[in-house]
């Protein structure tokens, strides 16, 4: 509430500020010049007394309920280590080395897309094969014409969990007993995706979350399709309430 204040105290101060100032020119540039400033300024202040751009509590929908895939760790690891590349060691290796393997095709930086929102890694970094990603597009290409045909409006799935280190990965099995030590997340072509809410993007990036039963129903059976064709293995992890997903090696 502070912050709004003194944005809109410093906003009000500019306003004057200006005005004084155009008061110099002739009068038809001097509305422009007025008109102009002001816009401007609105579209940069509106976003932050908005508030944040995402909400910390989740609406609910209806209830949530989704699919046990059951597709065990070695079957993951089979498809990783046949499609994925060589792990690295640590988060320093990450660094050093993701320029190289991005150059020879290896690696492609995942990004936000109108399908899904990369979710603030922790343990993970965002790069994966340009295959698994063509993946995740299909799952979300699909995932919206379901919510089409159910007259559903557009969500946005979450990736919480992508490429890891066997650093970052023996950090967090401490933590998660779904974390073995031999994980196909260090291949590149595993990811993790949210069941436990969506996201719906509004105006000027603001992001709410929503706990939308029947979309996550269909996003799960949208999963579910896709591994019946062969094109993925999955796990659903409750824990973390999330779709373990590794593409598969037809």
């Amino acid at each position: 509430m502070t912050l709004k204040l003194s944005l809109a105290n410093i906003l009000n101060r500019s306003i004057m500020k200006s005005i004084k100032k155009s008061r110099k020119l002739k009068p038809k540039y001097r509305r422009i010049f007025i008109i102009t400033f002001i816009l401007i300024a609105s579209l940069i202040a509106i976003p932050i007394l908005m508030g944040d751009h995402s909400s910390s509590q989740a609406r609910e929908v209806g209830k949530v309920s989704v699919e046990r895939y059951k597709d065990l760790n070695a079957k993951h690891l089979k498809h990783a280590k046949a499609n994925g590349i060589k792990p690295f060691n640590t988060d320093d290796d990450v660094l050093e080395g993701v320029n190289e393997l991005m150059k020879e095709g290896q690696l492609e930086r995942l990004e936000n897309s109108r399908y899904y929102v990369v979710d603030h890694l922790t343990h993970s970094h965002p790069y994966l094969t340009p295959e698994t990603i063509e993946l995740i597009d299909l799952i979300g290409e699909r995932f919206h014409d379901k919510l089409k045909e159910n007259n559903l409006e557009k969500f946005h799935f979450k990736i919480t969990s992508v490429l890891r280190t066997k650093e970052s990965q023996k950090r967090l099995s401490r933590s998660n007993i779904n974390a073995s030590s031999d994980s196909s997340h260090l291949y590149g072509t595993t990811f993790d995706i949210s069941w436990k809410n969506l996201i719906k993007k509004g105006w000027f990036g603001k992001q709410t979350i929503i706990a939308h039963g029947p979309a996550i129903r269909l996003l799960s059976q949208t999963i579910g399709e896709l591994k019946k064709e062969g094109k993925l293995v999955v796990v659903t992890e409750y824990k973390e309430a999330c779709f373990h997903i590794t593409i598969a090696d037809n």
